[in-house]
């Protein structure tokens, strides 16, 4: 049977991400991830529910991922999914946890709301100029 894992991913950092290198000098980048969803409320309206992602990154992304990102900050995250299980040491329960291994991360928002001051280009509040309604003329288009 054919399977596919992918996931694309969009919210804001929960932490400041935590950075560690391998003995082998390769980096890993853990952050925490909030996603809002807005959900009915049942008396017409919506309601903000927040969901939490552990997200890990490996290598050159991690290295950037951690330059780039602080708490608070937004992020587009296109990765897969991971399935982890372990035994607790201290109460030898079974323990689980789903997490997102980013392959690679967009920033999303203004120069303002990245970490580091790093970003897309910050956008003008200038509108931009068109011609007046009566100046244009159908037979003025270029294509």
């Amino acid at each position: 049977m054919a399977s596919f894992n992918k996931v694309i991913i969009m919210g804001n950092l929960t932490r400041d991400p935590e950075t560690r290198q391998t003995q082998t000098g390769s980096f890993v980048t853990k952050a925490g991830l909030a996603v809002n969803e807005s959900i009915p409320d049942g008396s017409g309206g919506y309601r903000d529910q927040a969901h939490f992602f552990d997200v890990v990154f490996f290598g050159k992304q991690a290295e950037s991922f951690a330059k780039w990102f602080k708490k608070g900050s937004p992020v587009l995250i296109d990765g897969r999914l991971s399935y982890s299980t372990w035994e607790d040491k201290e109460s030898g329960a079974k323990r689980s946890k789903v997490e997102v291994v980013g392959l690679r991360w967009h920033f999303v928002g203004g120069r303002d709301q990245q970490g580091s001051g790093g970003g897309a280009p910050a956008v003008s509040s200038q509108e931009p100029s068109f011609p007046n309604k009566g100046d244009f003329v159908p037979d003025d288009v270029p294509f």
